[in-house]
């Protein structure tokens, strides 16, 4: 018998040109198409035997919300008349005869479809259609009255057909894609009138369908369609790309038991795709001579189960036009995967604009070159979401887009928690294309992740504080200051405020996790106290304030056991070193931003007592650990400008 799934535009790739709708729900029961909104189609056609009959053969609209996709479709063309002759004549009082003639009319008055997108790869739809069969019969009835007589009456029967049927499509990947479905699973049909006319109603045995479409290249595309009676279609896609518009062009092949030769017709096709509307222009070509005049016996005999598409259909010209409205933005991009790489140390909130917290994997699912902007949203700490970079993305392309956060300076989180990060793309302004939420750990304000480097982020921290604490220790030692050689200067401050802050200090072990807590200069000065960190943010915060340059060492022992002390630039030539010690032991020199050397010594903040002990014991220190165990050129010890 004839394909059920038969389509008169051809079978088309869906992901060819995934945002319209080119197969019906004939071929396509579940509706396995992207539609943004809005698609209202209409189709006209006109076939031709020994003269041309122009029929609109179909209105129907398209509706998605969110994962829902329905359509409804009117047909009043697709209709198939067949006017017979029954082989029977009457004689008439005139000596005349007349035959006998009998009517069948098919029509499919509407459609319904409905399809759920369960995730990117699989969906499931039903269809139910309505189809109406009006049978008119001549025959010879006789009358018996005072002179029997032989007349004509016309029986008339007219029979409801409902169908329904359901469909699974799946994509197993980018190029490949196949679909299952059922053919008259469900049926309800009125009785006929007349008992004879059961031969004749639309054939509705239970079958399976199966399609299968392969992307040969992004833009070309095979499909094959197999029916559970042994007849198949097959069609070759190609698309081809132009800044206005898409153009397309398809053939497909036909095959069914009842129909000769083997490939009984060829459906040529082109379709003219933009934004805003589709046209389709496609031909059915039947490849046996068929003639208007068809045999009541051949008819009565095989019946039909297609209107469109049979045994005594003719040759077809068709054009569809789709209107696409869209009342909601495209969603341009999707987000398949987001990883978080960090959690979330406010403190060191400069750290997220330079270096990506987490990676989005996102994928364009249009045509069309992209530039795309990530905005975050960290649940407690971001009021509203910003954005920050741009990136470009190729068509149909999947990339990994970095994702950077903005934290406000002086973030007060004073507890650790779970919270969650509003992941958005956008490539428009007006609103996002896509969203993830992912859990991120975010840290109190006092958290830090370990990294030396990032000590300096609590060094800079409210630096005015700091500032105006070593004024003051400045200002009281104003008179010693004056008397001393201006290439001095910053050695003598270093010493004075030393001395002056480390005198009230107590080195408290940080009872918390080892390296995760730091307290900001103002805190340690209100407690009078904290680990080696601590006093050397502190110290070191200090001095930066006042313009003095500072560096922190991080030592790091076999064990993994750490240590922080700092660094001061006195500013000092090699030359004017023994202004300040006539050992070389206890001064290192290190390259400025002109290539010059300066004189720098190593001062150790935990030894509590006065800035003489301290500098001998860092310089001790550092001539160890970075020096004589070569912890500079193994990476054991690290210097980081503060700066």
């Amino acid at each position: 018998m004839a394909q059920n799934s038969f389509d008169i535009n051809g079978i088309w790739t869906n992901d060819l040109i995934p945002d319209t709708r080119i197969n019906s729900t004939d071929y396509n029961p579940s509706n396995f198409v992207r539609i943004n909104d809005w698609l209202f189609s209409l189709t006209y056609g006109a076939e031709h035997s020994t003269k041309t009959s122009s029929y609109l053969y179909q209105i129907s609209a398209y509706k998605s919300f969110d994962n829902h996709l329905f359509n409804l479709r009117y047909s009043p063309g697709i209709q198939k008349e067949f006017l017979f002759s029954t082989g029977q004549a009457i004689v008439l009082n005139d000596s005349n005869s007349q035959s006998l003639k009998a009517d069948y009319i098919y029509k499919e008055l509407f459609g319904f479809a409905y399809t759920h997108t369960f995730n990117e790869k699989f969906n499931a739809g039903f269809n139910i259609r309505f189809f109406n069969q009006n049978f008119t019969q001549e025959v010879i009835k006789p009358v018996f009255s005072d002179s029997n007589y032989l007349m004509i009456e016309t029986e008339k029967d007219e029979i409801d057909l409902w169908k329904a049927d359901l469909n699974l499509a799946y994509k197993f990947s980018d190029n490949f894609s196949a679909q299952i479905s059922s053919i008259n699973l469900l049926t309800s049909e009125t009785n006929p009138l007349y008992d004879y006319n059961r031969n004749y109603l639309l054939k509705s045995k239970r079958g399976i369908s199966l399609g299968f479409s392969y992307k040969l290249f992004r833009l070309s595309g095979i499909n094959f369609n197999y029916e559970s009676d042994k007849s198949f279609s097959f069609s070759v896609n190609q698309i081809f790309n132009f800044d206005f518009a898409k153009i397309g062009f398809s053939i497909s092949a036909n095959h069914d038991d009842n129909q000769v030769p083997f490939i009984n017709s060829l459906i040529p096709a082109v379709v003219y795709s933009t934004d805003l509307f589709d046209i389709i222009i496609s031909a059915v070509k039947y490849f046996e001579e068929r003639k208007s005049v068809s045999s009541f016996s051949k008819f009565s005999e095989s019946g039909i189960k297609n209107i469109l598409h049979n045994q005594f259909s003719f040759d077809r010209l068709n054009l569809t036009v789709n209107f696409k409205l869209n009342t909601k933005l495209e969603q341009r991009i999707k987000i398949l995967d987001v990883q978080i790489r960090k959690d979330i140390f406010p403190a060191l909130n400069e750290e997220y604009l330079n270096d990506p917290f987490a990676y989005a994997k996102v994928v364009n699912l249009t045509d069309k070159y992209l530039t795309l902007k990530p905005a975050v949203k960290i649940v407690g700490l971001n009021k509203e979401a910003v954005q920050i970079g741009s990136y470009q993305i190729a068509a149909f392309d999947t990339a990994e887009i970095p994702v950077y956060a903005f934290i406000p300076e002086y973030s007060e989180i004073f507890k650790t928690e779970l919270s969650y990060a509003e992941i958005s793309i956008y490539t428009t302004a007006e609103q996002a294309d896509d969203a993830a939420q992912k859990p991120v750990l975010l840290n109190n304000m006092n958290s830090w992740d370990g990294q030396v480097k990032n000590l300096r982020y609590f060094i800079k921290h409210n630096l005015s504080n700091s500032q105006n604490y070593a004024r003051q220790i400045i200002s009281v030692n104003k008179s010693e200051l004056d008397t001393i050689p201006t290439a001095l200067s910053d050695f003598y401050r270093t010493r004075l405020i030393f001395n002056s802050f480390i005198k009230n200090m107590t080195y408290i072990s940080d009872p918390r996790i080892k390296w995760d807590f730091v307290q900001y200069p103002s805190e340690t000065l209100k407690l009078k106290g904290g680990d080696c960190d601590d006093l050397s943010v502190l110290f070191s915060s200090l001095l930066e304030s006042i313009g003095i340059e500072t560096a922190l060492v991080d030592y790091r022992s076999r064990d993994d056991v750490r240590h922080v002390n700092v660094l001061v630039n006195t500013k000092l030539s090699p030359q004017q070193a023994v202004l300040i010690t006539e050992n070389d032991t206890k001064y290192f020199l290190r390259k400025n931003q002109f290539g010059s050397d300066e004189v720098w010594i190593a001062v150790e903040t935990t030894s509590l007592t006065d800035f003489n002990t301290a500098w001998n014991l860092g310089s001790e220190i550092f001539n160890d650990e970075a020096l004589n165990k070569m912890g500079l050129l193994n990476g054991n010890v690290q210097i980081i400008d503060v700066n």
